[in-house]
């Protein structure tokens, strides 16, 4: 019996060399939480400027001087969820929508390199299909701006039903209706860009 009980004293005081611990209090459990979910703070979301000047026509690349991409909720989003819902946030005038209070990047200035990428999506005809849909929540809004800081055109995007709405129109874009290539194309800009696309 005295050598059972000293084999297991023998063993304890071994136990460290064997499992690489020195420190018993390593062993006491920590429990970490989940991180949370950001929460935006609206205001700290800077305004950009409100003057337009869309003239009808085909928005040209070498108007833009700078481009602003927005992502919100759709009226189906909150109506549903009222609990992601975060304050209304104008982008543009008469257009004001509701972020969504866990997206950590609502508001994306591109650079002039990423204007540059979108700019050629958009302007392929590639990028569009002849074929019109009806289905239209668009979460996504790209807002374009000239020198003097007006906002010469918008193009807003479903990319649940990869439908589009652009004023002026890009080359191929009067259908409305984004092509499986184009809209893949796209997604995978703003996803490079930091922009959320839902």
């Amino acid at each position: 019996m005295r050598s059972i009980v000293k084999i297991q004293i023998l063993l304890l005081s071994l136990s460290p060399l064997f499992t690489g611990c020195t420190n018993a209090s390593s062993h006491n459990k920590t429990t970490t939480s989940a991180p949370k979910k950001p929460h935006i703070n609206i205001d700290s979301i800077a305004r950009e400027p409100q003057v337009t000047h869309i003239e009808s026509g085909v928005l040209g690349p070498h108007e833009i001087t700078r481009v602003v991409s927005y992502s919100y909720l759709d009226i189906e989003d909150y109506e549903e969820d009222t609990l992601s819902k975060a304050a209304s946030y104008q982008m543009m005038p008469g257009y004001a929508r509701y972020l969504w209070k866990y997206d950590p990047h609502p508001k994306v200035v591109l650079t002039k390199r990423q204007t540059r990428r979108l700019l050629a999506i958009i302007n392929s005809p590639k990028t569009y299909k002849k074929v019109k849909s009806t289905c239209y929540s668009p979460r996504n809004c790209f807002c374009f701006y000239n020198a003097k800081k007006e906002i010469i055109g918008y193009y807003q995007v479903c990319f649940e039903n990869s439908r589009l709405y652009c004023v002026p129109n890009f080359k191929g874009s009067e259908y409305g209706t984004l092509s499986e290539s184009g809209a893949k194309r796209l997604r995978n800009f703003c996803l490079s860009a930091g922009i959320t696309v839902r």
